[in-house]
Formats: C-alpha cells, sequence, structure tokens
C-alpha cells in the first residue's frame, strides 16, 4: 500500500520506524480496553489542527493503494505498511517485533510551502509532509512493543552507512513529556545522488494501550531545516491533545 518515495514520500531508513501511543479508553467496569480502529482514528491529526496549509495526502488516485480518508487501514493494506529495519546492532527481540508490529490506522498529510522542491533538478526548497501510525494491543504489550522498538532503534545511533541512500547520521532528539514513556530520534540522510538531505524528526510514546508514530520529513535542498526541535515538539503535543 505505501509505495516508493516518488510516489508517497515514504522510505524506511537504517533505524526504521517510531511510534508514539496515545490515548487510554476505559470500559464500564474501569478497566482499559484495547481501542478499535474506529476509535483511532478519531485521534489522528487533520488538516485544521496545524498551523499553515496542510494537504490530506491518501495515495495515488485509484486502486487498492488509496487509504480511506478515516485513515482506517484494510489488512492487506497494513500488511504492507514498512516496518521496522534495524541495523545489525539491534537485538533479535528488536527484529522480531519488527516483523509482527503493523498499524490499524494511518494519515499523511503534505505541507504546502512558498518553496516547493521540484526533483531531481532543483537545488533550494523542501518538501514536507508528517505522518501518523497508530497501534492498539493490551497494555502489557504495548509496553513491551515499546521496549523493543526504542532499544532497536537507540542501538542503530550513529553514522548510517550509505546504501540505497545515504551517507547520514542518527541520534536521539529530545521529545515533550507526553504518554507513559517515550522518545525521539533526529535522522539526517543524502539522497540518492546528493541532491539533497532528508530531514526526518521521528518520536515514540506510549500511553495505556496504544502506541503511535508520528514522523515529520523534510526533504530539503540547500536550505536549513523548516521545523526546528521546538516547533517539531509542539506538533507533538498538538496530536497529544486530541486524546
Amino acid at each position: 500500500m505505501i509505495p516508493e518515495v516518488s510516489s508517497l514520500k515514504v522510505r524506511n531508513v537504517v533505524l526504521g520506524s517510531m511510534m508514539f501511543g496515545l490515548g487510554v479508553f476505559a470500559s464500564c467496569g474501569g478497566e482499559e480496553a484495547t481501542p478499535t480502529a474506529e476509535d483511532l482514528s478519531r485521534m489522528l491529526l487533520t488538516e485544521s489542527d496545524l498551523e499553515g496549509e496542510w494537504v490530506l495526502f491518501n495515495g495515488p488516485q485509484g486502486g487498492d493503494e488509496m487509504v480511506d480518508p478515516s485513515g482506517i487501514l484494510t489488512d492487506q493494506q497494513r500488511e504492507l505498511v514498512p516496518s521496522f529495519d534495524f541495523c545489525d546492532k539491534a537485538s533479535d527481540g528488536a527484529n522480531e517485533i519488527a516483523e509482527v508490529l503493523r498499524p490499524l490506522v494511518f494519515r499523511q498529510l503534505d505541507l504546502t510551502t512558498d518553496d516547493e522542491i521540484d526533483p531531481p533538478f532543483d537545488r533550494s526548497g523542501h518538501m514536507i509532509f508528517v505522518q501518523q501510525f497508530l497501534y492498539a494491543d493490551d497494555p502489557d504489550e504495548i509496553t513491551e512493543s515499546f521496549d523493543l522498538v526504542r532499544e532497536g532503534t537507540t542501538a542503530c545511533f550513529g553514522i548510517i552507512p550509505a546504501d540505497e541512500e545515504g551517507p547520514g547520521f542518527a541520534e536521539e532528539l529530545e521529545v515533550p513529556s507526553v504518554g507513559d514513556d517515550r522518545f525521539g530520534a533526529l535522522i539526517t540522510i543524502e539522497e540518492a545522488g546528493g541532491w539533497a538531505e532528508w530531514h526526518i524528526q521521528e518520536v515514540m510514546f506510549r500511553q495505556g494501550a496504544v502506541l503511535m508514530r508520528l514522523v515529520l520529513i523534510d526533504i530539503r535542498a540547500g536550505d536549513d531545516p523548516y521545523f526546528t526541535t521546538e516547533e517539531f515538539g509542539d506538533l507533538v503535543k498538538t496530536a497529544a491533545a486530541k486524546l
């Protein structure tokens, strides 16, 4: 469902994906219940939640690749959403969770800017989009999944060697105090051919029965990052406020 970057503008990098958790739903007895996809879809950011001119992107027009505007994924689409892709330093447990963890809902919002990049020959400007991936499970399972993803991610901090893309670098990103636990990463990686750089800010936090991944990607050519770390932190807090 998620095509190559040329169409949906999303790609796994060495660190793989990250998530952050949103929401706790209580049953009548006061115990936490696992949210449904419909519950999670109401937590997703919308264009009106963010400052600027954001546009909902559902994928290529027509066919099974299009995501429903609700963000709810079909079973087939869930299997095709990029999973985690850790480096060789990650543990077996981290790699195992990378194979099985899949989101229930997904949304991408694209930002319209005055200096929109025009690949592959445009040498200035930005291509910016934000993505959300939400997951739900038993709270104990969510905690275990979170810990394994954090373990695999932090094990791969440092130099990203050149491969299909690169070289690049991954490091810890400061995260606002949201959820029961959280962490983030800043990834910079050179686009193939060296015409641009991917500046990726990701955060993951868990809360109760839910994980959510929030990713802000700025493909930039010859310019400073469009969003500072503090501005991305404000975006994280906006998403958390939708609980």
